[in-house]
């Protein structure tokens, strides 16, 4: 896809959207897969690669609050106003948490043109200055992860903290839990979102998920799938599925969102070859 809206994953028994057959080596590749709950007429989680899944400068999962109104929504219009920041916003931590901010806004405008009941999103986002760094940022319970190659397999790394009312040590509402979303965006609640700089070094990936993963996949069995995913080969795309049906066989019957974003390397083995008869025809043909 290569618009700067969030796009949703086809529905089971359609065909996706075929890649390139060739990628140059190096750079950032972008997939996901988004699946709604038992009983939802409507899935309330979006995600979305901007400007394409080939060339990601921005990707992000939204997660429309329960209980809220056009959920649907909150989260699509959210990462539309994420994707439209600039590289010159994005580049700098404060410029980017006060744009993420500024979708507050945005977000409620859109759905009082729908209803008068509130609504909101919560967000995992990250946005890549260079193919080396990521700057990530999340409001609520969405989650962030870095997965990294190991020996055997990939190690798992948690960059984000749940902003619950539990861990910001508030009152929840009277109808709320202490583990529900103390932060999200179109309710006046976004507050100082926070903004992490991680680097990605080849074959690293990051993982943006909402809760209907997160809260059913242990961080341990995520880099299981993972990690056999890469071994056999699987597209992101297909990783990203594989997460969201082990939410479903664990119990979720919530929205459910996984984005897997590869730093691919610049020597991969299926390349290496031909860049090496490439290397020799050029001496070759330098010497001759």
């Amino acid at each position: 896809m290569s618009n700067g809206t969030p796009v949703r994953m086809p529905r089971a028994g359609t065909v996706a959207v075929p890649r390139p057959a060739w990628q140059w080596p190096g750079g950032l590749e972008a997939g996901y897969a988004s699946e709604p709950g038992a009983g939802h007429r409507r899935n309330e989680d979006c995600c979305s690669h901007a400007p394409s899944a080939e060339r990601p400068a921005f990707c992000g999962v939204a997660d429309g609050v329960g209980g809220g109104a056009h959920g649907e929504i909150a989260s699509s219009v959210l990462l539309r106003h994420c994707a439209h920041a600039s590289r010159e916003i994005y580049r700098d931590p404060a410029k980017l948490s006060q744009w993420v901010t500024g979708a507050d806004g945005e977000v409620r405008d859109a759905i009082a043109r729908r209803t008068d009941q509130p609504g909101a999103a919560t967000l995992a986002a990250a946005w890549f200055p260079t193919q080396r760094i990521a700057h990530v940022v999340n409001v609520g319970d969405c989650r962030v992860y870095r997965l990294m190659p190991r020996a055997q397999r990939y190690a798992i790394e948690r960059l984000t903290v749940d902003q619950t009312y539990a861990n910001l040590s508030q009152t929840p509402p009277p109808a709320g839990r202490p583990e529900d979303p103390a932060r999200m965006v179109g309710a006046g609640a976004v507050g100082d979102p926070p903004v992490l700089k991680t680097q990605l070094r080849e074959r690293d990936v990051l993982l943006l998920c909402s809760d209907g993963v997160h809260k059913f996949v242990p961080d341990e069995q995520i880099a299981q799938v993972v990690s056999a995913g890469f071994t056999e080969g699987r597209s992101l795309e297909a990783i990203c599925g594989a997460l969201v049906r082990a939410a479903k066989a664990n119990g979720s019957r919530d929205d459910a969102s996984a984005l897997l974003v590869l730093r691919r390397p610049w020597l991969a083995s299926r390349r290496a070859g031909a860049c090496v008869a490439i290397a020799l025809v050029l001496i070759w043909w330098l010497l001759w």
